[in-house]
C-alpha cells in the first residue's frame, strides 16, 4: 500500500468516525420537561466506563469504506483501547488502537506498509485536535478521542424527538427514540471562552452537511442509559458527496481497564503528515448532487 493511501485511509477514518468530537453542556429542557434523549446524553456522559463496539461505512460513488470497532472506554481518565477492522479501495486493515486525551495510537507492527513508514517504530500517533483544526473543526474537540463523543451532540436535541418503539438488544430491554439534533444549539453547550470557536467548527460542519440538523437514533435501557446511537449523514469532501452510516453499541457500563499509551520512543508522530494531507480537503461543494 502507498503513504499516500495509507494517509488517505487515516484521513477517511479520522474525518468520519470523530467528526462528532464534542465539548461538555447541560441538559436540555423541552416545554417544562427533561427530553428523554438528552437525560440519557448527560447520565450516560457521567458513567466512568463502558465497553463499545460498532460499525462505520463511507460510501463515495462506487468506492466504500468499512469498518467495525470494539473495545473499552475509560472516561473517567480520557483513555480507551479499539481493536479497529477497514477495508478500503480493496486494502484491508486490522489496527489496535490506544486512545489518550485528543491523541490516537495505531499499532503499525502488524503492516508492513505502515512499519515502512514509521521505520520500524511499532506504533503511529496522530493528535485529532490538530488534524481537526486543519479542516476548521478544532474548535469543536476537547480533550478525548472517545468515538462515543457523538453522545454530546444529543445534548442539543430539538423538540422533535419522537418514541418509536421497544426493542430488545443483547437480552436489555430498550426503548428507540427518533431525535433530531439542531446543531445551531450546540456551541450554547460549551463554556462561554469556547463557543466562538466552537460556533466557527459547527458553521464549517453545517457547511459540509449541507443541513444545521443532524438525525440520529437512539436506544435507551430502563436506567436511562445509552445503549446504542445510530446515525447516516452525506457530506461533500472535495466536491464528493460522502455518505456516512455509523452504529455503536455501548455495554458493562462502569470502570474499565486501560492499557497505557505508547512510549515516545515507540511512536512516529503522523500529524504532520495528515495536517498536510488535510491542507488541501474542502469541505464543501460547488455543485449540486
Amino acid at each position: 500500500m502507498s503513504r499516500k493511501l495509507i494517509t488517505a485511509a487515516v484521513t477517511v477514518s479520522a474525518i468520519a468516525g470523530t467528526v462528532g468530537l464534542g465539548g461538555c453542556g447541560a441538559t436540555k429542557t423541552i416545554s417544562g420537561t427533561i427530553d428523554p434523549v438528552a437525560r440519557a446524553a448527560e447520565l450516560t456522559s457521567q458513567s466512568p466506563g463502558y465497553r463499545l463496539s460498532g460499525t462505520i461505512n463511507v460510501t463515495s460513488g462506487s468506492t466504500t469504506v468499512h469498518g467495525t470497532m470494539s473495545g473499552v472506554i475509560d472516561t473517567a481518565h480520557r483513555a480507551g483501547a479499539m481493536t479497529i477492522h477497514e477495508t478500503v479501495a480493496g486494502h484491508s486493515l486490522s489496527l489496535a488502537e490506544r486512545l489518550a486525551g485528543t491523541a490516537i495510537y495505531m499499532d503499525a507492527g502488524s503492516q508492513p506498509a505502515l512499519a515502512r513508514l514509521t521505520g520500524g517504530k511499532p506504533w503511529l500517533k496522530m493528535d485529532l485536535k490538530r488534524a481537526l483544526g486543519t479542516l476548521g473543526l478544532g474548535g469543536l474537540s476537547t480533550q478525548t478521542t472517545d468515538p462515543t463523543q457523538f453522545l454530546d451532540y444529543l445534548r442539543a436535541v430539538s423538540a422533535k424527538t419522537t418514541r418509536v418503539g421497544t426493542e430488545t438488544l443483547n437480552g436489555t430491554q430498550t426503548t428507540h427514540y427518533h431525535a433530531v439534533i439542531d446543531l445551531d444549539r450546540y456551541p450554547k453547550l460549551f463554556p462561554p471562552a469556547q463557543r466562538q470557536a466552537a460556533a466557527q467548527g459547527i458553521a464549517n460542519l453545517e457547511a459540509t452537511l449541507g443541513s444545521h440538523a443532524m438525525p440520529m437514533d437512539v436506544w435507551i435501557d430502563s436506567h436511562e442509559m445509552v445503549r446504542r446511537l445510530g446515525l447516516s449523514f452525506t457530506e461533500c469532501v472535495q466536491d464528493q458527496h460522502l455518505t456516512m452510516a455509523m452504529t455503536m453499541n455501548m455495554s458493562h457500563y462502569g470502570q474499565q481497564t486501560v492499557p497505557p499509551p505508547p512510549a515516545a520512543s515507540q511512536t512516529y508522530d503522523i500529524t504532520p503528515l495528515i495536517e498536510k494531507a488535510m491542507q488541501s480537503v474542502k469541505l464543501t461543494c460547488t455543485t449540486s448532487a
